[in-house]
């Protein structure tokens, strides 16, 4: 089995990308001295991002339990939970930021099922208690960056998808995976656009 490489810091990125002349510079130094004429409070607003509630409230139902595996974990500070669930892409729920956040408790999770079909020896349906009965759950701190110029440290708890693949025994013919989800506007208000994938 291939051993994982990990990858530094500074392997991500190159420095160039990020190199500013000498004008992007100066502007830079006009709007920090510009922000620092602002009003205290204005300050402690500007930094407040940076901040916040980095324990949600537990959801209904059991905890999870998970292992964390030494390979995943990382010393970077968790970006805080209330802004990691408040600015999101789930176009379902709707194209702005915090649209997943406001809408996401519309979406019934339970019943909930799983149905893996198409080129496998051993087609299957599982519910969530299917799930977390058969694999083994852990966490992985990742670091998402994103070509918006931000980036968030989060931790992920789930399973491997090669060891879902590798229940349903996909045949030789097996090139893709291809994920479909619910298509359900009452619950997600994000599909009720035609023009986002919906209506």
């Amino acid at each position: 089995m291939k051993k994982n490489q990990f990858l530094k810091e500074s392997d991500v990125t190159a420095e160039s990308v990020f190199f500013m002349t000498r004008r992007q510079v100066l502007k830079a130094l006009g709007i920090s001295a510009a922000a620092l004429s602002l009003p205290h409070a204005a300050h402690a607003d500007l930094l407040s991002w940076f901040k916040g509630n980095d324990r949600p409230p537990a959801p209904a139902g059991k905890p999870l339990e998970f292992s964390k595996p030494a390979a995943w974990q990382n010393d970077l500070p968790l970006t805080p939970a209330d802004k990691v669930s408040g600015y999101n892409n789930f176009y379902e729920f709707g194209l702005d930021k915090a649209d997943p956040a406001a809408n996401a408790g519309s979406l019934k999770t339970d019943p909930w099922t799983l149905k893996i079909s198409g080129e496998v020896a051993k087609p299957l349906t599982l519910d969530h208690d299917d799930l977390t009965r058969r694999f083994p759950l852990e966490e992985r701190i990742y670091r998402m960056r994103c070509v918006e110029a931000w980036s968030m440290v989060v931790p992920w708890i789930g399973f491997p998808l090669h060891k879902l693949l590798a229940l349903a025994e996909p045949t030789s013919n097996a090139k893709y995976v291809a994920f479909e989800t619910i298509y359900a506007p009452e619950q997600m208000p994000g599909q009720q656009d035609r023009f986002i994938g919906g209506g």
